[in-house]
């Protein structure tokens, strides 16, 4: 059994088009009233990330009754895109008296009010191994928001325990990039694209026959087996 401990081998960052240049430039008045160590408040917020949770994936079946009663399952017609959930939730730690929480506020409603923006930019999630070297990129594409969750302010709580708050987004899309290259000139793949040369896309191998007039189906179609007719002809006594 291989053990490992490392459960934050990867990188999220919010994109760079998040926010609008208006915001940049309003936020950064507190960035630098607070003297945080961040160049923009872009930053600031990514790095109170604390969770992202990738959507589970659901198979479903096709279900066929046969003769006699058994039932049979097939794989479905579905689109594979459709087996994810389409949620994406991302936990934020809630600091410096709230301020990130009013921040995202800000965010998301100028969000909802530009008509200009149908969808929120890609979200980019990086996995890494041990080493910090790149092995998947995973693109939300299509987002749009759904939920941001409550936020409780407490008079009786004197304690310093993490307090936290959560954004829910809806996507339409998402790609799994394979980005191990043998060098550095080929380009990353995507998960849902089979190989070419593999048996995925080729013709299958060639039947016996050599035309399709050759096929017994097409030969009985052109030259139909003649029964009697067996139905009663006109002025005939049976009933």
């Amino acid at each position: 059994m291989r053990i490992s401990s490392q459960n934050n081998a990867f990188l999220f960052n919010l994109p760079v088009d998040f926010m609008s240049p208006y915001l940049y430039e309003k936020f950064q008045i507190f960035l630098d009233n607070q003297r945080m160590p961040y160049d923009n408040a872009l930053d600031y917020l990514s790095s109170c990330i604390k969770e992202v949770v990738f959507p589970s994936i659901t198979y479903e079946n096709v279900t066929q009754r046969l003769y006699g009663g058994k039932t049979v399952d097939y794989k479905s017609a579905k689109n594979i895109y459709d087996t994810y959930q389409h949620d994406l939730d991302i936990t934020f730690r809630n600091v410096d008296s709230h301020t990130n929480y009013w921040m995202m506020q800000e965010i998301l409603a100028e969000f909802w009010l530009n008509t200009r923006k149908p969808y929120v930019p890609y979200f980019s999630l990086s996995i890494l191994d041990k080493n910090g070297d790149l092995i998947y990129t995973v693109l939300f594409k299509n987002i749009l928001l759904k939920t941001q969750g409550e936020n409780r302010f407490q008079y009786q709580k004197q304690d310093f325990g993490e307090q936290t708050f959560s954004i829910t987004f809806s996507y339409n899309y998402l790609d799994i990039i394979w980005e191990l290259r043998k060098s550095p000139k080929e380009e990353g793949s995507s998960i849902f694209d089979l190989p070419y040369g593999q048996g995925y896309w080729e013709r299958q191998s060639k039947p016996d026959w050599e035309d399709l007039s050759e096929i017994s189906t097409t030969k009985e179609r052109k030259n139909p087996i003649i029964f009697p007719d067996e139905r009663p002809t006109w002025g005939s006594t049976q009933v």
